[in-house]
């Protein structure tokens, strides 16, 4: 079971990381084999890229690789960017595993016949998807760095912002709750997860709501949303996370904005989700 496990988020880690992979080179060889053109119009300084095929060139355009070389050793370079895509990247694979409990239903009797117990069969489970996250994010990582490296701007990245570590508590909540909405079905998995996307969207929306009662639920609710935790705000580069919400709330059911208190509020949530998808896949009859 948990080798057909580990195939399964194989495939989806392949698949993501070839995608990914292969944009990454297209952006390098379209940047080594293009240029820039830059000149002055009536609405100030003018500047495009084009590739060299067939374009006559000007005397003030110039390779696009030098452009960006030149450009990258004028500043220094977040790593905040690469982190934060990472982030996203690895949010969108996670809605690729939440089935990971819920895919064993045709074969209950059999998962259910191993000398493992119940509890643990799931968090292999959970290890085995967790991991493939990870290697996605961490391959996120490397993809970007690699592209910085071609273009000799390595020596110029700067630490990140604490703020890029607290993305990683919302991963780790929507995966425990994608886990514990779907745990204990027999089938109709993908309506469940359709109704809680529409959760994660509504509950921030009605943060601004006339209606008092609207207002405070969706404020209580708000800190069980993922999407609360990927709210960050992005200046020069930098992304820091946003103790409110995007949508106007200074506050969230009178929690802090720290975030150390953030990232342990949404890696709380997230254990105390995944606890309660294997207690709910333990009380399932086969």
């Amino acid at each position: 079971m948990i080798y057909v496990e580990w195939l399964r988020a194989r495939k989806r880690l392949v698949i993501f990381a070839g995608v990914l992979a292969t944009l990454v080179v297209l952006a390098i060889l379209c940047v080594q084999f293009g240029y820039v053109h830059s000149d002055v119009n009536a609405h100030g300084p003018n500047h495009y890229f084009y590739l060299s095929s067939g374009t006559e060139k000007s005397p003030t355009d110039q390779p696009a690789r030098v452009a960006v070389h030149d450009m990258l050793q004028q500043s220094t370079i977040p790593l905040d960017p690469f982190l934060m895509t990472a982030s996203i990247i690895a949010f969108i694979f996670t809605i690729s595993l939440y089935t990971s409990l819920y895919a064993q239903r045709e074969s209950l009797h059999l998962a259910f016949t191993k000398p493992l117990s119940r509890t643990r069969l799931a968090l292999n489970f959970f290890a085995v998807d967790l991991a493939s996250i990870a290697a996605l994010y961490a391959f996120v990582v490397a993809l970007g760095l690699l592209t910085i490296t071609v273009f000799g701007g390595l020596n110029r990245i700067v630490a990140p912002n604490l703020g890029a570590i607290v993305p990683l508590a919302g991963i780790l909540l929507l995966y425990g709750l994608m886990q514990a909405s779907t745990a204990w079905l027999r089938r109709g998995a993908g309506g469940m997860v359709a109704a809680l996307w529409v959760a994660f969207v509504a509950v921030p929306s009605l943060m601004n709501t006339s209606l008092v009662q609207l207002n405070t639920i969706a404020r209580s609710l708000w800190p069980l949303d993922p999407l609360r935790y990927v709210s960050m705000n992005a200046s020069h580069g930098v992304y820091t996370w946003e103790s409110h919400s995007a949508y106007g709330a200074q506050t969230v059911g009178g929690l802090g904005g720290t975030y150390g208190a953030t990232v342990l509020l949404g890696f709380g949530f997230g254990i105390a989700a995944c606890a309660i998808a294997i207690v709910s896949w333990n009380r399932v009859e086969v």
